[in-house]
């Protein structure tokens, strides 16, 4: 008991984390998936549901040759594959861009198909949060409380949301960003590496906030911001889908 103490309350050696079992995962359930997509950001989320030991059919999308030699699952066609597939396979976007997650999603949704989740073995959720249909957690990624995500959220590798958070449908937290509590991201908005969205601020739909800026007060729709505090540096980005 003394040695669990001690590998709890501080930080394990790589060797100790070495001897540290693998969750067994030889009884996970849940419906086969796959990936719409074939880019790095698909081979990310196939990697995930690999680590998080889901059933991974394979990809799906435009069949180019580079990107397909070096995908971690079978690519198995084009996007209609679903639509002769087994009504109980679930649908991933493997698309980094939040308005082009919405159109695909419209398509791959017809016939009342449904899209799944992943969250990384990696990522923590905490108490009373929720995922929407899609959503996605890459490793190191923290929800803490009461924090809840639509429809096809991206939440990267070591972002951070607090508590009673609403991220809304298609919005896309890259790596390293920072939601403070009580905050709500817009639909299609991207929060951009290394940002950050001080508390009780309000980011409206289609924004898109700069990789390292700081956000101290609410922003408006359609628009990008940057800098440190963030001011809007462009007013005309398109709308989402």
């Amino acid at each position: 008991m003394a040695i669990s103490r001690r590998r709890y309350n501080r930080a394990m050696t790589t060797v100790e984390a070495a001897r540290v079992p693998a969750p067994d995962r030889s009884t996970s359930a849940g419906p086969a998936l796959v990936v719409l997509g074939t880019s790095g950001h698909a081979r990310e989320i196939a990697w995930i549901g690999e680590s998080a030991g889901h059933p991974l059919l394979g990809c799906l999308g435009p069949p180019l040759a580079t990107e397909a030699a070096r995908l971690p699952a079978p690519w198995l066609g084009e996007d209609d594959w679903l639509d002769s597939a087994d009504p109980s396979v679930r649908y991933l976007i493997g698309v980094g861009d939040g308005s082009v997650r919405a159109r695909i999603d419209r398509l791959a949704g017809r016939n009342g198909r449904r899209a799944g989740s992943l969250v990384s073995p990696a990522a923590t959720v905490g108490g009373r949060c929720s995922l929407g249909d899609g959503s996605i957690l890459w490793p190191g990624a923290i929800l803490t409380t009461d924090v809840r995500l639509g429809r096809h959220v991206h939440v990267g590798t070591g972002a951070t949301v607090s508590h009673d958070t609403e991220i809304d449908d298609f919005a896309t937290l890259l790596p390293g960003c920072r939601i403070a509590g009580n905050s709500r991201i817009g639909r299609g908005a991207t929060i951009a590496a290394g940002a950050t969205v001080i508390d009780n601020i309000s980011i409206g739909k289609n924004v898109l906030v700069g990789a390292g800026a700081v956000v101290v007060r609410d922003v408006p729709e359609n628009v990008v911001v940057v800098g440190v505090p963030a001011r809007i540096l462009r007013s005309d980005r398109p709308a989402v889908h």
